[in-house]
């Protein structure tokens, strides 16, 4: 029998790979079908990179690992601000985020939103549960539908590429029917992969001598946001940097919007009162670091310190004292 250890270093490296070889077949197919330069392209990568959560946690909750898999979806968000802060000083001239339309903190302020229904179900525990799911589930479902299209009304400009962007991703990118496969066998393995990632997670945090939930906001988080760094990494080096930003804060919305298929998979009342409280402390970390996002993207400065500029530096540690202040929350 492999080692817990093994089994997750292995089943982790699987869902990396597949998940990175999706996102990609994920964007070329909405170039190829005209989606790459709206909003729905930017749902559909974001959707894409994040498929390894939802897989993971769907396994996860079945297995009755719930703080698991909750604790993955606040670690992802706070990860993905990690990943945005590290993408922005790899910038040597100019930042990433006082380069974006403006209106991505739209889809900021929507996740930002969306974490805060999460924690404030955590909080409220059984008490405002609806039937067989909780009340966050379905609210955080329903900001996120109206959510969207709120991004797509008032947007002016394409949000994540130029028209003539668009067209040159379109012809650069593979063949549709050779995506379309490409994205279902990367999806497969995922799917395959998944199971062993979310059980090795567990017993992991047991030999470990950790919280499930913790284990979730940490290696877990960092396992399955791979695909992110990789797509929004390769974003960034080509200067498609609102496709890169979009990418990581749609991903934060996703995530949220998991929330209503991991609480059916349990079918045991509202998901988030069943897990360890120390997540809400996640989740409002997560929101603290997105606030922090939102206020580089309206605040545009180019300033930089010693090639450290203060946001993306402040973003990192507050990011490392959020897992400190998760950790400590649960002893």
């Amino acid at each position: 029998m492999m080692p817990a250890w093994a089994l997750f270093l292995l089943s982790g490296a699987l869902v990396v790979a597949a998940g990175t070889v999706l996102s990609h077949y994920g964007d070329a197919i909405a170039a190829r079908t005209g989606l790459g330069g709206v909003w729905v392209g930017a749902i559909l990568v974001a959707a894409a990179t994040s498929l390894p959560e939802l897989s993971t946690n769907l396994y996860a909750v079945r297995q009755g690992h719930r703080s698991l898999a909750v604790g993955d979806l606040f670690g992802a968000n706070m990860t993905n601000m990690l990943i945005l802060a590290l993408l922005d000083l790899s910038v040597r001239h100019g930042r990433v985020l006082t380069r974006v339309a403006i209106n991505q903190a739209l889809v900021g302020a929507l996740a930002v939103a969306l974490t805060a229904a999460a924690a404030a179900g955590v909080l409220a525990g059984e008490r405002l549960s609806l039937g067989p799911l909780g009340w966050a589930p379905l609210l955080i479902v329903a900001g996120y539908v109206s959510g969207i299209r709120l991004v797509h009304v008032t947007r002016k400009n394409p949000l994540f590429q130029t028209e003539a962007e668009a067209k040159r991703a379109a012809r650069e990118a593979p063949p549709l029917p050779r995506a379309v496969v490409g994205f279902v066998l990367a999806a497969l393995v995922i799917l395959a992969a998944a199971r062993t990632l979310a059980a090795s997670a567990a017993d992991l945090a047991a030999q470990l001598g950790i919280s499930s939930g913790f284990m979730g906001v940490t290696l877990l988080a960092v396992t399955t946001t791979m695909p992110e760094l990789v797509t929004s990494g390769a974003a960034v080096r080509a200067g498609a940097y609102d496709l890169a930003v979009g990418n990581l804060l749609g991903s934060n919305c996703f995530n949220m919007a998991m929330l209503v298929a991991l609480d059916l998979a349990d079918g045991h009342g509202s998901l988030l009162a069943q897990v360890e409280p120390r997540l809400a402390t996640s989740a409002l970390i997560a929101i603290l670091l997105m606030g922090q996002v939102l206020l580089d993207i309206l605040h545009r400065a180019e300033r930089r310190v010693w090639y450290l500029e203060p946001g993306p530096a402040l973003l990192i540690l507050t990011y490392a004292f959020g897992l400190y202040l998760t950790y400590e929350s649960g002893q």
